[in-house]
C-alpha cells in the first residue's frame, strides 16, 4: 500500500510495478485499513489498456478521464464503536481532521471546525485535489439546532462516511456548547485524531 500511495511525480513510473501493487491492493481490499487513491497511466487521457482491466474493474473513478481512481476496503466495520480517545472538543477553524488507523493523509474521512455558529465538515478533506469532489461544498450543523435535538437523542447521532458500497461510522455527536460554541464528538474504534501538519504529502504521482 505505501508503495502505490507513495508514487511521486518526480520519478519515472514502473508501470508494471505499479499495476502489479494496484492489483494486489484490490485481491486484499477486504484487509485495507482505508480507501488508497490512484492514477493510471496517460493522464488526462482516458486510458483503455487491456492491461488494467482489473484495476479499472476492482476500483472506482472519481474523475471525468477515468484515470484518477480510488481502490476501497471491501469489508469495513459498519456499526459504530466509540474509541478509547474518548471525547474531543472542536472549537474555531483549526480544525480536527478524523482519518482511518494505518491510514495516510490523503485517506483523512473529515475535517471538523466551527464556522458562522455551525460544527462545520468537510469530506476528504486531504485527497489529491481531482478527488476532493466537496472542497467547495462544505457542509455543517447549526450549534443551536444541535443543541436542541441532542438531548431528545437516546444516543448520540453517529456521523458515517460512505466507502464504496458501505457507510462507515466516523464520530459521535455528544454535546454543543452554543455560548462557547464548540461542540463534543467521540471518534469512531477506527478512527484517529491526526495534524496533517506533521505527515508528508502521499500519492503523489
Amino acid at each position: 500500500m505505501d508503495y502505490v500511495r507513495n508514487v511521486s511525480s518526480s520519478q519515472p513510473l514502473d508501470e508494471l510495478t505499479y499495476r502489479t501493487r494496484c492489483e494486489y491492493l484490490i485481491d486484499h481490499a477486504s484487509e485495507l485499513p482505508c480507501q488508497v487513491f490512484i492514477n493510471l497511466p496517460e493522464g488526462l487521457f482516458g486510458n483503455t489498456d487491456p492491461k488494467w482491466d482489473k484495476v479499472r474493474a476492482g476500483s472506482k473513478e472519481r474523475c471525468s478521464c477515468g484515470n484518477e481512481r480510488v481502490i476501497v476496503p471491501s469489508n469495513p466495520r459498519t456499526k459504530y464503536e466509540p474509541s478509547t480517545l474518548g471525547q474531543i472538543v472542536v472549537s474555531g477553524k483549526a480544525g480536527v481532521y478524523l482519518r482511518p488507523i494505518g491510514g495516510d493523509k490523503a485517506s483523512a474521512y473529515f475535517k471538523l471546525w466551527i464556522e458562522s455558529g455551525g460544527l462545520a465538515f468537510i469530506n476528504d478533506p486531504l485527497a489529491p485535489p481531482v478527488f476532493n469532489v466537496d472542497i467547495f461544498s462544505i457542509k455543517g450543523y447549526a450549534l443551536d439546532k444541535l443543541a436542541e435535538v441532542l438531548p431528545k437523542q437516546t444516543k448520540p447521532p453517529v456521523m458515517v462516511k460512505p466507502v464504496g458500497d458501505h457507510k462507515v461510522p466516523v464520530f459521535a455527536i455528544n454535546s454543543v456548547d452554543v455560548k462557547a460554541q464548540t461542540a463534543t464528538v467521540t471518534p469512531d474504534a477506527n478512527v484517529e485524531v491526526f495534524n496533517p501538519d506533521d505527515y508528508p504529502d502521499s500519492h503523489k504521482h
